[in-house]
């Protein structure tokens, strides 16, 4: 049986914050977005500029706003030339919806707001180590730019890094049963259930 890795990464320049906290996401909405022109919509139509993306995993940060702290920052997930997903705000995401829907006769695309997900953001000092070792990942990236990002697939969970407000967050993403499980666990290993929106 050959043993395949999970990569993952966080950001060389960003720091941790310093309490071990959770943050259930309920304004979070996950877009599975898809097409043989999902990279000319991404580059003409949102202005993004994917030569980054190199590697299933990377995403980069963007904004429908021009403000990166906005409710219509998104991070945006590369899977393959065809296809990607959007992790962003409710607000940003109806817009988002609506720009693909009306760009869809001029570009082969199409988006599946993923409902059947909900998002559980991580943080602390603890964080990366503690989801490392939960879900058996191989801690080999770095991530020097704050505007990048890295997902990574895990069983039933996809999690990622990324940064917020110059810090260090993690996001998982699952149905709500997986998610609550590893809440549960999360909690038990010294995290607390913050209340407060991080987002």
């Amino acid at each position: 049986m050959t043993f395949t890795p999970i990569m993952f990464a966080r950001h060389s320049q960003l720091d941790a914050p310093q309490s071990n906290m959770l943050q259930a996401e309920n304004n979070s909405v996950v877009i599975d977005f898809s097409g043989t022109e999902a990279i000319p919509f991404l580059t003409t139509i949102l202005g993004l500029d994917l030569n980054k993306l190199t590697a299933s995993g990377l995403g980069i940060k963007g904004t429908l706003d021009d403000d990166l702290n906005s409710t219509y920052s998104f991070a945006l997930y590369y899977f393959s030339e065809t296809a990607f997903r959007f992790v962003l705000h409710g607000d940003g995401a109806a817009q988002l919806q609506a720009l693909i829907s009306e760009q869809q006769l001029r570009y082969d695309v199409e988006f599946v707001i993923r409902t059947d997900l909900a998002t559980l953001t991580l943080s602390g000092e603890q964080a990366f180590d503690a989801l490392v070792n939960a879900f058996k990942l191989t801690p080999g990236l770095r991530l020097s730019d704050a505007n990048s990002c890295y997902g990574a697939q895990s069983g039933e969970v996809f999690i990622t890094a990324i940064e917020k407000q110059s810090q260090q967050y993690f996001q998982l993403l699952a149905k709500a049963p997986e998610l609550t499980k590893w809440q549960v666990y999360l909690q038990q290993h010294g995290f607390d259930l913050s209340l407060s929106d991080v987002a």
